[in-house]
């Protein structure tokens, strides 16, 4: 694992809505699933030291990492 991986920005994972709702632009859903793709992304390469360090276990992940963008 690279030093860059080791000081990334913390998992984010957020509960958003797939569709925007009142108040909340296009851009603001599409980025809202861009995030979420990319903290499933991340996810997915923890190793099981990692996921042990912040509590989630490796079924856990695996389940959160296979979820499609437009899901929360």
């Amino acid at each position: 694992m690279s030093n860059r991986q080791m000081h990334a920005e913390p998992l984010r994972l957020r509960h958003h809505h797939p569709l925007p709702e009142q108040g909340q632009t296009l851009w603001s859903a599409l980025r809202a699933a861009w995030v979420r793709h990319r903290s499933r992304q991340r996810i997915a390469q923890l190793d099981g030291e990692m996921l042990k360090d912040i509590g989630v276990s490796y079924s856990e992940a695996e389940m959160e990492a296979n979820k499609p963008f437009w899901q929360s």
